[in-house]
């Protein structure tokens, strides 16, 4: 077993070395650095960070859903007060025997008043015990009962609409419990509830308790105790146990936010979070941390039993977790502190191996290309320098045996050379193309003499001599566009002399021909390419134009004829030989100023060519602008 994995270990470790061996040495101290340093310090920072983070949250949610849960047995004091004065009224046996008389009796009979005044005295006598009951009734299958003074007024509210009122959820939650008390947010409700028969608008901002009533012997259903209480009654179970200085409480039902106390006013108010629906309707308790309508908050909620309210605390999240932002903050700092120092260390350690490996590396170029004389001082006290030093005794070696061997060698083809050099010097006088131009230029003088003054012999010597002149100019090798403008207009008057049928050179250039240069001769071939093949016996007055435009950065130069042009093949086999798709059998004069233009500026740059039969060639030269 051991054996295999050292085998496995020894080909990675092999693999890895190859891939290490294909950058350079600062390359590889910046990935090692980046996995042994710079790496496990980051991962550690933020590891630790929210490992804090988590362990905070964890103890606030702890903290926040006791104070939850003490606000939550407040509430349930609270609604237990109000429950004990209701079993006051559905124990009293004469009440219940004033409802189920009242059950069976017509609405008008003096006896069904007289119940109807026992039943809402009894109410009445209830809500006294309490200042924060809004109003208390008895809502029966057929009749509905409100409280009531001695005199036979009417107290308290009443339900405008006791039929809908029985097919809501308040009365029909309250036959599914039995017996047992339901509380409901009514804090928003206006059609409900009302004041007096001719109220405009419900009673709002109050909790509404419902309860079935049966008889206590037969566990006949009689009705439905309602309660209306305010609001304010439970500001107290809020403040008692609010967490000041961090988050606020609240009271939350089905219509949103019942009360609150802000007792923290830097912590987001709930009713300002439009989204904490999504939030609490997910169950009956909980928590949440994140974002919420662009606020970072933190909160805990729990729901009180048998009621669709909740209590709920939200902390601002940002500021909950502020020391551990300052934490992060400190480390992510020291973080970048360390990273800065190991870079510059790891910068002088790099620069200390790579600058005395590049000199080395230098000499020893020089050296491969035959320059045994080695210019590196070795420096330091490490391996790279006693390598430098081996060097430096091997060039020295080196040289000292090339001067015993081949120096003598070296001298005899210097010789050699020489004497190959002085014979093409000859060479090159006799074919001098100034000794021609200059015989040229006497000739014409003795044409001149001998017609007594300018003849066409001496005009025609005259341009072939300003021709010449231009061919041998030396000394750059690219020109201005005039420059070959001009050369191209000699070049037609001395053709001219030869046909008897001139050819005609029309110019026309749309920008400063003196402000673009090309390379020497790129024009004259174009011409004389059109000369010896575009224009026959079919050609009554040959035309050569040649235009100049600028089309946006690019210099367009057109030399076109109006010659026989060429058939399909040709003019694709030309084509090819300049898209350099196919080689030409022989060199031909487009081809080499093609290549010169595809040197000189590069593949964009160049010739083209269109033709057609019996309509002329067009050949395009395209530059830089």
């Amino acid at each position: 077993m051991i054996k295999p994995l050292r085998n496995l270990f020894v080909r990675f470790s092999n693999m890895v070395i190859r891939v290490l061996r294909n950058i350079t040495i600062f390359q590889r101290l910046i990935a090692a650095f980046m996995l042994l340093v710079l790496v496990p310090t980051i991962f550690i920072s933020l590891f630790t960070y929210s490992k804090y983070v988590n362990e905070i949250e964890k103890n606030m949610e702890s903290f926040l859903s006791l104070l939850v849960l003490n606000v939550n047995v407040q509430i349930q004091d609270k609604f237990n007060l109000i429950e004990r004065l209701a079993i006051l009224f559905y124990t009293d046996a004469k009440v219940i025997e004033s409802i189920e008389k009242n059950a069976s009796i017509d609405s008008q009979a003096a006896e069904y008043a007289r119940n109807e005044a026992v039943i809402g005295q009894r109410l009445l006598e209830i809500a006294v015990h309490n200042e924060n009951i809004i109003s208390i009734q008895v809502v029966t299958p057929d009749k509905q009962y409100w409280m009531q003074d001695e005199y036979g007024n009417r107290r308290g509210g009443f339900i405008r609409d006791p039929d809908r009122f029985r097919s809501s959820e308040y009365f029909q939650a309250a036959i599914d419990q039995h017996g047992y008390p339901v509380w409901f947010d009514t804090s928003r409700v206006t059609d409900v509830f009302y004041k007096s028969p001719t109220a405009a608008f419900g009673i709002t901002e109050s909790i509404t308790m419902t309860q079935a009533i049966y008889n206590t012997d037969t566990r006949q259903f009689l009705g439905v105790l309602v309660i209306n209480l305010q609001v304010g009654y439970l500001t107290e179970s809020l403040r008692s146990y609010a967490f000041y200085g961090s988050g606020n409480t609240f009271l939350f039902g089905q219509t949103g936010v019942i009360m609150g106390i802000n007792s923290d006013l830097s912590a987001p108010i709930l009713s300002d979070l439009q989204s904490i629906h999504q939030v609490l309707d997910g169950g009956r308790e909980g928590s949440y941390s994140g974002r919420l309508d662009q606020a970072n908050v933190f909160l805990v909620y729990k729901e009180v039993p048998y009621t669709d309210l909740l209590v709920v605390h939200v902390v601002d999240r940002d500021k909950l977790l502020s020391k551990a932002y300052q934490i992060r903050n400190l480390c992510l700092t020291l973080v970048a502190l360390l990273i800065i120092v190991s870079l510059l260390v790891l910068y002088w350690t790099t620069i200390s191996i790579s600058r005395p490996m590049h000199k080395l590396m230098k000499a020893m170029r020089l050296f491969t290309k035959n320059r045994f004389t080695v210019s590196y001082v070795p420096s330091g006290h490490d391996e790279l320098t006693v390598l430098g030093e081996q060097f430096v005794e091997m060039a020295a070696n080196t040289k000292q045996l090339v001067d015993q061997i081949y120096i003598a060698e070296i001298q005899q083809k210097s010789l050699e050379i020489s004497k190959f050099q002085a014979e093409l010097n000859a060479l090159q006088m006799q074919i001098n193309p100034h000794f021609l131009y200059n015989t040229m230029d006497i000739i014409r003088w003795e044409a001149l003499y001998e017609a007594n003054g300018e003849s066409s012999v001496s005009r025609m010597i005259d341009d072939f001599c300003r021709l010449m002149r231009m061919t041998i100019k030396t000394g750059e090798d690219m020109v201005t566009v005039q420059s070959e403008l001009d050369h191209a207009g000699t070049y037609i008057d001395v053709i001219n002399f030869r046909h008897r049928n001139p050819i005609s050179l029309v110019i026309h250039m749309e920008f400063d021909p003196k402000a673009h240069r090309l390379p020497k001769f790129t024009l004259q071939p174009l011409m004389e390419n059109a000369v010896l093949h575009a224009f026959g016996e079919g050609v009554s007055q040959a035309v050569i134009r040649i235009t100049g435009t600028l089309e946006g950065q690019e210099a367009v130069i057109c030399v076109e004829d109006n010659g026989k042009g060429m058939e399909a093949g040709t003019l694709l086999s030309v084509q090819r030989i300049l898209d350099g798709k196919e080689q030409p059998a022989q060199s031909i004069a487009l081809d080499n100023v093609n290549r010169r233009l595809k040197l000189t500026y590069g593949e964009r740059y160049g010739l083209s060519v269109c033709s057609s039969p019996a309509e002329g060639t067009a050949i395009t030269v395209r530059l830089p602008g």
